[in-house]
């Protein structure tokens, strides 16, 4: 199974075998009524739908090939607990997020989170516990469409100093919370942070 947020709204790629999501609204295409997954991704862009599940005989072939209609941006990020089995969140344009950024030129993967974890959050001594996951989403442009792909690891720091939320990208607040209170579903936060969140939860 394959996730891609446009707008925020997912656009689930999968086979007859798989479980979908319980999305609210979503809607279930099947690659024999329309063959053509793009249109269906295109009416998440224009806000036609909330979400939608293609299910089709290939999922990871159909995957490639829509990646294919987009410029890729790389990018990586974490999920960061601490001693006390807290969990590390941001508060950026005002919603609810996990530390992220673009990867630099000639920069690995592993380094790139670590650095936008150091600089978005003001913490130190942060180790990768291991690969999370990858999350896909598109926006648009000057005309062009780009598809963002960032790989998430989850992290543990045992850094007690003060927190620092790095103003310059629009973060405004950092702070710890207790991962076993964490109502994810509450959140003030994009589905696809959630979605993130929800696979730590079924990975414990």
């Amino acid at each position: 199974m394959y996730k891609i947020f446009v707008n925020d709204n997912p656009f689930v790629i999968a086979d007859v075998s798989e479980n979908l999501p319980s999305y609210p609204g979503l809607k279930i295409i099947t690659e024999s009524e329309s063959p053509n997954a793009m249109i269906h991704l295109k009416e998440l862009e224009s806000l036609q739908h909330k979400a939608i599940a293609y299910v089709c005989t290939n999922p990871t072939d159909l995957f490639q090939k829509i990646l294919k209609e987009f410029i890729m941006i790389k990018a990586a990020g974490g999920v960061v607990f601490n001693n006390h089995n807290q969990v590390l969140i941001i508060k950026r344009l005002g919603k609810w997020d996990l530390p992220k950024g673009k990867i630099d030129p000639h920069e690995s993967t592993e380094h790139a989170a670590l650095r936008e974890v150091e600089e978005e959050c003001g913490i130190e001594e942060i180790k990768i516990k291991r690969l999370l996951t990858y999350s896909f989403h598109t926006y648009k442009q000057q005309g062009y469409r780009f598809i963002k792909q960032t790989a998430w690891y989850i992290m543990s720091s045992s850094w007690q100093g003060k927190l620092q939320p790095q103003v310059k990208e629009n973060i405004t607040e950092v702070k710890w919370v207790n991962w076993e209170e964490l109502n994810i579903s509450d959140m003030d936060s994009y589905l696809s942070i959630k979605d993130v969140l929800q696979q730590v939860k079924g990975a414990d």
